[in-house]
């Protein structure tokens, strides 16, 4: 038995408003005996009918009871008129047999209608409000649980792939290091910053560029290290290091066709055209 089929099959809330037969009630109440889950569903539909009656319960107003009881009363108290009837019943012998008119009896019979009618209407009032209730909070309670899925499923999604552009640029740069035409260069820390310490990957062919942050200081939020390759003497943009994590990644920077020296300097964000020498954290020379 599938027992979420069978939940939300809408046959527990037909149980609840008392629209199953004998058979059929008789059949649900066994299934919630025999399956937890099914009495929990069972026990939230009957008590949040229970609840919302309890909020909106409403007294009916007591001069309706008043009017109609009024009604009655009349209505037992008028007097038919024979001057109206037909002669043959005008003129009938009067030899039949008169039964006196319980009018207390009327009444209490008018009041016990009257309460089983208001008491009637109240039931099917809160029975079909509470339903109400009941299947718009499972519909969004579904609604919730499917955005909080798809959010889920996008968050993984977008991992995966961070994981995937990772995975590939460490292939690469496995592929990198192991071939004999690639440079590793260290570039130590200078005066301003003599703890700072980065290493580069030059391949020699190719023109590819990584670089390695062993030990920079966390750039501030408007700011970005910038690489610069040194060719005769002349400082040559080699790309902004991206990600806010700066030491714990493998950066591809620009190509660099050729070069004596590499250089790190702390730039605006986006980069500059010429570096801050006064803001150099590492150099060091091929």
């Amino acid at each position: 038995m599938n027992i979420e089929e069978y939940i939300s099959s809408g046959v527990l809330e037909l149980y609840a408003a008392g629209a199953l037969s004998a058979a059929e009630t008789a059949d649900v109440e066994r299934l919630a005996t025999q399956y937890p889950e099914i009495r929990a569903e069972l026990d939230l539909i009957l008590n949040t009918m229970d609840e919302y009656a309890a909020l909106h319960a409403v007294n009916p107003p007591a001069t309706l009871k008043n009017k109609v009881l009024q009604a009655v009363k009349q209505h037992g108290s008028s007097q038919l008129h024979t001057n109206n009837l037909p002669k043959d019943f005008a003129e009938a012998p009067d030899n039949g047999r008169i039964i006196p008119i319980n009018r207390s009896a009327n009444q209490a019979a008018a009041s016990a209608a009257f309460k089983w009618l208001v008491a009637a209407s109240l039931i099917l009032l809160i029975l079909s409000n509470a339903l109400s209730f009941y299947f718009y909070q499972k519909w969004q309670n579904s609604d919730e649980s499917l955005q909080i899925a798809l959010n889920t499923q996008r968050q993984y999604a977008q991992n995966y792939q961070r994981v995937q552009q990772q995975l590939s640029l460490n292939q690469q740069v496995l592929v990198l290091l192991s071939d004999a035409n690639t440079l590793r260069i260290e570039l130590k820390g200078v005066e301003k910053s003599p703890e700072s310490k980065v290493t580069v990957y030059w391949h020699r062919l190719t023109k590819d560029v990584y670089l390695n942050v062993n030990n920079l200081p966390e750039p501030p939020a408007n700011k970005q290290y910038q690489l610069w390759a040194l060719v005769d003497g002349k400082p040559l943009d080699a790309g902004v290091v991206n990600g806010s994590d700066v030491a714990n990644q493998l950066h591809h920077m620009k190509d660099v066709q050729q070069a004596q020296a590499f250089a790190i300097t702390l730039e605006p964000k986006g980069g500059s055209i010429s570096p801050t020498l006064e803001e150099m954290y590492v150099m060091g020379k091929i």
